[in-house]
């Protein structure tokens, strides 16, 4: 009697790169049971290949876990995974989390972990780059009339100081005998005790 059971709960087609190109295969997500009960032990990802016997990756603790198993696998056979879930930019959320899906880089769309990794000028740094070159590009011309500025003379202001001829305000005011002792006396100077 098997012990060990593999529910698949995902199963798609998927593109693997070999040394001589890229050859079409099949790959299956899910978890792995064991014992008589099937208690949950883990998360699987298996690659189906159609010249050998199928690869799996597995992990106890998460499915991107399992996904990197499966890479390192396959590396000594000569094949390469080309998914967003191998990347440092690819993340989950609380919800998504070994459900296959998250976000890569500034995507606002959900992806799979699974999807091959955008073409470079798919990326989002790039689109801003393009859209900067755009706006520059763009000849933006304004066309305004300036008003004349009015006669300051008629408004009220002093012929004198419109002429700058007035003479100009001194900043030191003298002690008044009208603003009390207080203000005469900060002015004294002082004497030590």
């Amino acid at each position: 009697m098997a012990w060990r059971h593999y529910e698949v709960r995902q199963s798609h087609d998927y593109e693997v790169q070999e040394t001589k190109g890229v050859s079409l295969t099949r790959f299956e997500m899910g978890i792995v049971e064991t014992g008589r009960t099937r208690v949950f032990a883990g998360h699987f990802i298996r690659l189906m290949l159609s010249d050998r016997e199928p690869i799996i990756g597995e992990d106890e603790h998460s499915l991107r876990a399992a996904l990197w198993r499966l890479a390192r696998n396959i590396e000594p056979l000569g094949l390469t995974l080309n998914c967003v879930g191998l990347s440092a930019e690819f993340n989950e959320s609380g919800l998504s989390m070994d459900t296959g899906w998250g976000y890569w880089g500034r995507h606002s769309e959900p992806m799979h972990m699974m999807d091959p990794l955008p073409l470079e000028e798919d990326h989002p740094e790039n689109l801003d780059k393009m859209i900067r070159e755009a706006v520059d590009s763009m000849k933006i011309d304004l066309n305004f009339m300036r008003q004349p500025v009015p006669d300051r003379s008629a408004h009220g202001v002093p012929r004198k100081a419109a002429q700058g001829q007035a003479a100009p305000l001194s900043s030191h005011r003298a002690p008044s005998p009208n603003r009390g002792p207080a203000y005469s006396m900060k002015n004294a100077p002082r004497t030590h005790r």
